[in-house]
């Protein structure tokens, strides 16, 4: 079977600190690593199914965790989205999310965890009524990164959160609103 990265790049090296975004979909699992240099964003597809799945998915998180966990990097923090409540595979997301949190930990990271709704505010400046295509489009208008996957979207929006990069007064009541501890894992 063959599986599938996509790769979105600044093109320059990272320096370090490095902030990560993770945006965990079976249809691609998205991780950007954000420095002050540049980004790579990658989108992981497996075609395996059930746990298998889950273990080759958690596989790509821990190669790419060991990577900027090393010298010349080290990962300041790390944001992953919540979930969506009332989704049709909240269960297999709940699997996922949990593989998420349990990798992050055997690292030492606690993540903080983004409420979809606050991460589309963040971007667009609105919380509900966001379409993946509206994503797209403020990443590009507000940061010059133009992606064709709105999972890698999310994440790179996730790195920026994360890395406390807020101009606008929006993007700082939303960063300001997830410094309340419960939305640290712990």
């Amino acid at each position: 079977m063959a599986n599938a990265i996509k790769v979105f790049s600044s093109g320059e090296p990272l320096n370090s600190p490095v902030y990560l975004g993770i945006d965990q979909s079976y249809s691609g699992f998205a991780i950007t690593a954000l420095s002050d240099s540049g980004y790579h964003t990658t989108v992981f597809k497996s075609e395996l199914r059930g746990v298998d799945r889950l273990m080759h998915i958690e596989a790509h998180l821990v190669d790419t965790i060991e990577k900027y966990k090393l010298p010349p990097f080290a990962i300041n923090d790390v944001a992953m989205e919540g979930y969506a409540f009332g989704s049709q595979m909240a269960n297999m997301l709940g699997e996922l999310g949990g593989m998420v949190k349990l990798a992050l930990r055997s690292f030492g990271i606690y993540p903080l965890i983004v409420p979809p709704t606050s991460l589309k505010k963040y971007v667009t400046g609105k919380g509900q009524g966001v379409s993946k295509s509206q994503i797209l489009l403020h990443v590009y208008k507000k940061w010059g990164v133009e992606l064709n996957d709105d999972n890698a979207a999310d994440s790179y929006a996730l790195a920026h959160l994360v890395a406390k990069r807020h101009a606008l007064a929006y993007e700082k009541e939303v960063y300001d609103k997830l410094n309340d501890p419960k939305y640290r894992e712990r």
